[in-house]
């Protein structure tokens, strides 16, 4: 590859950020798992961020994107038509291809107009990644909307070096043949040079899937298919843990920071931090919550669970069910425990930015990152990263990314109510020798493979020479 080529990113979504005039606003931009993990190779190399602007319109003919600077990173925005929004997001990528990859088939929607249009806007964005795609660019195609992108780009006639990386699951073969198109999907991905996944259980159910369906086993180079080889590896997802720790010790005054200081100075504070979504096992995690009161009185008055729940694809009908079920379980637990000057649970619906969760991970005694299936999760590393003096306890589950390497935190089964509400127990009794030892091993953990590491192994495999650095 040639040196002066750019870093090209494209996923479904630009990420939505302000222009930062100090350091200070820089730390307050809104929270977004894969802007933070990009950021840094977006702003040290020569490139520029495709995706879909989050408008509609009516009239999409046009391949040229709007291009912007802002934040320190070149962004290329398009719209899409109402009618694709409907089919190709909501539909096919957050009912179809979002319940099966994390291994839901039971909540799955197959319908075969959602998958002509996930195919029809596929080709949308490779017309407009052409218009302005140069010769030594290097492509890195991000998530599970965009799988046929590399061949739809190499259709078109692009023959230069594209790689493309999972963020969430990839299922058991049988769960992943629930797709009509379960075959077609993975030829597709032939087309690219590099495939990364989160987790090597990832990686092996992908190669699994790709030897039963397709009957191509794995040699030296790859796995082969039609004369294309293709690599298939475990990435997993870092964050820039002295980046939240910073956040964490400069304790800015706010009213997050005084809320958590009144609470803490009353309660000891177990947090959970989400996205409101089926797969997260909020609902199990307030049962869990409920069991823990239950079997331990004297936690009454004493705990205090803050629940983070983002809303998140609110016109899908399960994304609606989900939200009625937690408020449901809420309401039931306050009612059930509640004292004069005490509520156990304290439901957040709203998002923060960086700095307020990097409060909320400090002050809270007990992280429950427990969701029933997750590709990495950058909470459990976020809440590691910034405790500081009296580290708290990540409760982390066992279908959850980041279990694979972070084995020093409280490890749980989120479907065993008893069983969680057991390690909550045990997390709030920890002492504080044991605290520190787990803390310490994490934190070396994570500061052995920060997101600027992801970043550079990914792109240093997928293409022998670096991409540019910015001067």
């Amino acid at each position: 590859m040639a040196k002066d080529g750019r870093l090209v990113v494209v996923s479904n979504r630009v990420p939505s950020l302000s222009t930062p005039a100090t350091d200070e606003e820089q730390r307050a931009l809104p929270v977004g798992g894969l802007v933070s993990s990009l950021r840094s190779a977006l702003e040290h190399r020569r490139s520029i961020w495709l995706g879909w602007s989050g408008g509609t319109s009516e009239h999409t003919d046009s391949a040229k994107p709007e291009i912007s600077d802002i934040g320190g990173v070149r962004l290329a925005s398009m719209d899409l038509t109402r009618y694709d929004v409907d089919l190709f997001y909501n539909l096919f990528s957050n009912r179809t291809l979002w319940p099966l990859l994390h291994s839901f088939p039971d909540k799955t929607t197959i319908r075969h107009d959602s998958y002509q249009a996930y195919r029809r806007v596929n080709v949308k964005f490779a017309e407009t990644l052409l218009s302005f795609l140069e010769k030594d660019d290097l492509v890195w195609v991000h998530d599970y909307h965009l799988i046929p992108l590399g061949h739809e780009l190499r259709r078109m006639g692009w023959s230069g070096k594209v790689g493309f990386f999972l963020h969430i699951p990839f299922p058991a073969p049988d769960i992943f043949t629930v797709l009509p198109w379960a075959e077609e999907l993975l030829e597709l991905l032939f087309a690219y040079d590099l495939v990364g996944l989160q987790t090597n259980r990832y990686v092996r159910n992908l190669s699994d899937a790709i030897s039963e369906l397709l009957g191509r086993e794995g040699g030296a180079d790859g796995l082969t298919l039609g004369g294309r080889s293709l690599r298939v590896h475990p990435y997993p997802v870092g964050i820039d843990p002295e980046f939240f720790q910073a956040m964490a010790r400069e304790a800015r005054p706010s009213g997050v920071s005084r809320f958590l200081r009144q609470m803490a100075s009353e309660h000891r504070i177990i947090l959970g931090v989400d996205r409101l979504d089926y797969t997260k096992g909020i609902a199990q995690r307030m049962l869990a919550f409920e069991r823990l009161l239950e079997r331990y009185p004297s936690l009454r008055g004493d705990v205090t669970l803050i629940q983070i729940s983002v809303p998140t694809r609110s016109r899908v009908p399960e994304y609606m069910q989900e939200r009625e079920e937690v408020d449901r379980l809420v309401g039931r637990i306050n009612g059930r425990f509640s004292e004069a000057d005490w509520m156990p649970i304290h439901p957040l619906y709203r998002s923060y930015s960086q700095s307020e969760l990097a409060a909320f991970y400090r002050e809270a005694d007990v992280c429950l990152v427990t969701p029933l299936r997750d590709g990495m999760n950058l909470v459990a590393k976020e809440f590691i990263a910034s405790q500081v003096d009296s580290p708290g306890v990540l409760v982390l589950s066992k279908f959850c990314g980041a279990a694979e390497t972070m084995k020093e935190a409280l490890i749980v089964n989120p479907y065993d109510v008893q069983g969680m509400a057991t390690a909550i127990y045990t997390a709030l009794n920890m002492p504080k020798k044991e605290r520190l030892r787990r803390w310490e091993a994490l934190y070396q953990g994570i500061s052995s493979y920060t997101a600027r590491d992801w970043c550079d192994s990914f792109l240093r495999d997928l293409a022998p020479e670096p991409v540019t650095a910015v001067p």
